[in-house]
């Protein structure tokens, strides 16, 4: 895994029970920032929410 996906923001990111749950809120998030894209990566027990540049580079994590 990316160096990237590791990193982490000084808030907590979101983290859902299961895929399709976090995928559910990433698309929530691609319909309001349009700006970014956004990928769901596993870790901390469940799945996190990537916010992605256009360029596919890391931003940060989507936070609560």
């Amino acid at each position: 895994m990316s160096q990237a996906f590791i990193r982490e923001a000084c808030g907590s990111p979101i983290v859902r029970s299961s895929r399709d749950s976090a995928e559910s809120t990433a698309e929530v998030y691609r319909s309001i920032e349009r700006d970014y894209d956004f990928a769901v990566r596993e870790g901390r027990g469940g799945f996190m929410i990537a916010r992605l540049a256009k360029d596919g580079s890391f931003d940060s994590w989507v936070e609560e």
